[in-house]
């Protein structure tokens, strides 16, 4: 009976919650519609109407929650309804004709969907006594964890029918099963999230008897109270992790506050993960009222503040290295963003940590409206910083690239780097100094004068070393004056079994056989006859040296390697050897090739 009683109670939760948000259920419908058609027609790009979809769902459940929280008549409501629909439409036309692969849009849109969700926790939480954000925030959280707990049951209980039947009765196309999950993931999880959303006190609340606001009060009690399980887990596991955690990161930030710390590339993502570990068990802390709870209150955020301000300057040090990128723009931001939470967490009462949302409102609409936005602002920086560098190395004459190879490896890589970054983001038509039809990977050493670098010693740190035929450019191989070609691949890896296999050869009925060795990572290629005799050998290594190594000085682009840069010959009375290099790759663990032997018995 309690089961039938728990399925029937949300079954009527879940149908509330459609004629509570009934635009959101629509835009819901619609994301579900369109995922089918692109499971049946996964080549067509459809993520425009995705991403206005989704946005319109936010912005309804927002706009809802702002009826709720501040109005009563239902003009109110059918006009914030209407909104919602307005600005889901004029974000579609704002966006365009853009696809999932669009990387500005892409991100764009995920800052302003994550802004709503902030927005939708925060908005109950205004000038609200009885729900401050901090309760509000772990009824979301309450809520995230038990869908996602529901839709995984769901799921793995649909897909475990689905191959019974196919494996055991009769063959099902497994669009099917796409489609059955498409329906539990993009309409029962979202519509059984708002089911648990508790009706939170507004303007109508007001009006309400005191004896049913009682009634209601002990509803949201239950609602905003801490189970167990998570009490445990955040006061004696994740507390005490996060202290030994910031014992350690204190003491390498003081051990290094004069080195590594500013220029460690590594450091920061770290920071930024405690950062957000340290907001969001602050913010759960503050349902609890044991020791280590109120202890964890009261000193972590004070902890917070100089880590998050000192990797906040460190950015901005970096910024002189390579210049803006949105990656960087962004890291910079929240690093803003979680000094204003530590001293709001540190110098204010709990019940004041709403304002916490208002800064990352504030700070999303920055990161996403131009001309200050993430990607406007990298762009531009990028540009002037590469004409920059390019103006310092007398690289630039009359807005025209003249090539050079003498340049420091530092402004090198530099100038590689931000070249390619102009170029993943689609900006090189914006680059006046660029040519019209410029590609990275094809133009890039005849357009600056050197091949692309990454690092001053690249291969000994194990950064890795590469080179690629552009096939192209070469779709066709020759053989003539050769007797046969072979394919080879060449393979090692540190801690994996790197066997050898010989080939047997065959020209004019005689018998040959091509065996390879493995010396250290580099294989030894050794052509023998039928009697064992050894014909020719040549060592690989001298392969990888002269296309990575020597490719540095040679003038050739190792990423776009043309045919006579990737040949080469060895020979001797007896044989005379071509070998066409397809690609090279290798590390400090790794070598590993794909390579065309063009034989000639003399």
């Amino acid at each position: 009976m309690k089961f039938k009683d728990s399925l029937r109670t949300a079954f009527k939760g879940m149908g509330r919650s459609i004629s509570r948000y009934p635009l959101t259920v629509f835009f819901l419908i619609a994301v579900a519609v369109l995922n089918g058609i692109m499971i049946e027609q996964p080549k067509e790009d459809y993520a425009r109407y995705l991403f206005t979809f989704l946005v319109g769902a936010l912005l309804s459940i927002v706009g809802q929650m702002i009826y709720e929280r501040f109005f009563t008549q239902a003009n109110a409501r059918y006009l914030l309804i209407g909104g919602a629909a307005l600005l889901a439409l004029g974000y579609y036309f704002v966006v365009g004709p853009q696809t999932l692969y669009n990387l500005a849009i892409s991100v764009k849109t995920g800052v302003a969907l994550f802004a709503l969700m902030i927005a939708f926790i925060w908005i109950p939480s205004i000038k609200s006594v009885k729900v401050p954000f901090h309760r509000s925030f772990l009824s979301a959280l309450k809520a995230f964890f038990i869908t996602i707990l529901f839709t995984g049951v769901l799921s793995a209980g649909v897909s475990a029918i689905f191959y019974a039947t196919d494996y055991l009765l009769f063959n099902i196309d497994y669009k099917i099963l796409s489609h059955l999950l498409n329906i539990v993931v993009s309409l029962f999880a979202p519509i059984y999230f708002l089911s648990m959303t508790p009706l939170y006190p507004g303007k109508r609340e007001e009006l309400i008897p005191d004896e049913a606001w009682a009634k209601r009060e002990e509803t949201l009690e239950r609602q905003f109270s801490v189970p167990r399980f998570l009490d445990i887990l955040i006061s004696y596991i994740i507390i005490p992790l996060t202290a030994v955690y910031t014992l350690i990161l204190l003491a390498y930030v003081i051990l290094n506050i004069r080195g590594e710390f500013w220029t460690n590339n590594l450091l920061e993502p770290m920071l930024v993960s405690y950062a957000i570990i340290v907001i969001i068990v602050y913010i759960l802390a503050c349902n609890l009222e044991n020791k280590f709870a109120l202890l964890f209150r009261k000193i972590f955020p004070k902890i917070l503040v100089p880590i998050v301000v000192f990797q906040t300057i460190a950015s901005f040090l970096k910024i002189q290295e390579m210049g803006v990128t949105h990656g960087r723009y962004y890291v910079i931001l929240f690093g803003i963003f979680a000094t204003i939470a530590g001293l709001i967490f540190s110098f204010m009462k709990p019940k004041h940590n709403g304002l916490i949302a208002i800064a990352l409102l504030v700070l999303s609409a920055i990161s996403i409206i131009p001309p200050i936005d993430a990607f406007t602002v990298s762009k531009n920086n990028q540009i002037s910083f590469l004409e920059q560098k390019l103006t310092e190395n007398d690289m630039l004459v009359n807005d025209a690239i003249v090539p050079k190879s003498d340049v420091s490896f530092k402004d090198k890589i530099v100038i590689t780097k931000v070249a390619s970054y102009i170029d993943n983001m689609g900006y090189n038509k914006e680059v006046a100094f660029l040519p019209s039809d410029f590609s990275i990977y094809r133009d890039f050493s005849d357009t600056f004068g050197f091949d692309m670098t990454y690092s001053e010693t690249e291969y000994p740190q194990g950064e890795g070393q590469s080179a690629y035929l552009n096939w192209d450019a070469n779709p066709a191989i020759g053989i003539t004056g050769f007797d046969m070609m072979v394919h080879q691949y060449l393979y090692y890896s540190t801690g994996e079994p790197n066997t050898t296999q010989d080939v047997p050869l065959e020209v004019g009925g005689k018998k040959y056989v091509l065996a390879k060795e493995l010396v250290d990572k580099y294989y030894l290629l050794i052509l023998k006859d039928d009697t064992g005799q050894e014909l020719i050998r040549y060592d690989t290594k001298e392969l990888y040296d002269a296309i990575l190594d020597k490719g540095v000085t040679s003038g050739f682009d190792k990423g776009n390697l043309k045919m006579e840069d990737a040949t080469l010959t060895t020979e001797n009375d007896k044989v005379r050897m071509n070998i066409l290099v397809a690609s090279l790759e290798r590390s400090n663990g790794y070598a590993g090739g794909d390579i065309y032997l063009f034989i000639e018995f003399k």
